[in-house]
């Protein structure tokens, strides 16, 4: 073991798990919501694969979207996946707003998560 993973205190995480098993004991499944993000670079270059070389001359392109993607804890609820761009109309969409395509997505400027479009997801 290195690094950060070194220096967990195991005791003090499996004191942890247990205590919030006993907090959630008290709810049940359906009561039980998670949301978690990604950020989702489409454009970017493997750096990992099978090739015996490096790609050379090719920048990583830094081309955004965050995915936000929320259900509970037995999958009976399920909210459609959030989008975050940059752009407040993407050509890919068209003449069309993303609503019409069927997407749920906002725009800020660098397509973060905010507390405002968390708070307007959920």
């Amino acid at each position: 073991r290195h690094g950060e993973a070194g220096s967990v205190d195991t005791d003090a995480v499996e004191r942890e798990r247990q205590r919030c098993q006993r907090v959630l004991a008290k709810y049940a499944a359906r009561d039980r919501s998670n949301f978690d993000e990604m950020a989702l670079f489409p454009f970017c270059p493997p750096d990992r694969g099978l090739a015996t070389k490096q790609m050379s001359g090719k920048k990583k392109d830094k081309f955004r979207v965050t995915v936000g993607l929320a259900c509970n804890a037995d999958g009976s609820e399920q909210l459609e996946p959030f989008f975050i761009g940059k752009s407040r109309k993407p050509r890919c969409f068209k003449n069309r707003s993303p609503e019409q395509c069927g997407f749920y997505y906002r725009n800020n400027t660098k397509a973060w998560m905010t507390a405002d479009l968390f708070e307007e997801c959920i």
